[in-house]
């Protein structure tokens, strides 16, 4: 959806996949001559071994789209080769978002290379220009902290209702006038495609909870939630996994 939504006629673009699984030949030659490079892989490492590993030409700007944090970013800044332009420009939304072109971009860099990079990412929503480098990833790392965070509350509002004899649809459709999170996790349908895992879940939390630290007591009880569903193997499962589910004997609503 990013590949196909940015391209514009007469610019030069290229997206990398996001399960990052291409090779550092694949990566090298996709690159060559290219004067805008969108990425947008799983973790910082990934981004490293792609952008640093390509021969990228002064001029070349890059749109880091990861959720990789300020600091990963600052350290891809700082390792760019000279004459390389960076806008960090991580986005809010998923796949759906993207292919209707409803994304928010939050992007950090330098006002001429927001405006050369928002020519191409504007087909994928609204860019929002927060600030110089890194204000972008660390706008991204805001907004996933709280709204992880907000997953938690859900999981342990539904089970607070279960244990109480509260039947769980109705909690969350309850707790859904109130709580977004509560309905989406309430009308996805079982076949409905993942938009964010557990497991990046996680990851978002452990970068906020480096900043942070242990005084951030409701990201760091969250973080119990997440990194429960990828100790039980659902790192790859959608976000609402960490809501839980009752077997049906405990589901029963009191009359």
């Amino acid at each position: 959806a990013v590949v196909r939504r940015c391209h514009r006629p007469g610019r030069r673009s290229i997206a990398w996949p996001s399960s990052g699984t291409g090779t550092k030949s694949s990566d090298a030659e996709a690159v060559a001559g290219r004067d805008l490079v969108i990425s947008m892989l799983t973790d910082a490492a990934a981004v490293h071994e792609v952008l640093l590993g390509a021969d990228l030409a002064p001029g070349t700007l890059v749109a880091e789209m990861s959720t990789i944090g300020p600091d990963a970013l600052r350290e891809l800044a700082g390792r760019l080769p000279d004459g390389v332009r960076l806008v960090d420009a991580p986005v809010l939304g998923s796949v759906p978002h993207a292919e209707a072109g409803e994304l928010v971009i939050v992007a950090g860099g330098r006002d001429e290379d927001v405006a050369d990079a928002a020519e191409a990412l504007g087909a994928l929503g609204t860019v929002r220009h927060v600030g110089p480098s890194g204000r972008g990833a660390a706008a991204k790392l805001v907004v996933n902290s709280g709204l992880v965070a907000a997953f938690g509350a859900v999981a342990e509002a539904v089970d607070l209702a279960v244990r109480l004899g509260v039947n769980r649809d109705t909690a969350l459709e309850l707790l859904g006038r109130a709580l977004p999170q509560a309905d989406r996790t309430r009308t996805r349908r079982p076949d409905a495609p993942v938009t964010f895992t557990a497991g990046l879940a996680d990851k978002d939390l452990a970068l906020a909870l480096d900043v942070l630290g242990p005084d951030a007591r409701v990201l760091t009880a969250a973080r119990t939630h997440t990194a429960a569903a990828v100790a039980r193997g659902l790192g790859g499962s959608d976000i609402t996994v960490l809501v839980p589910t009752p077997a049906p004997t405990s589901t029963k609503e009191n009359s």
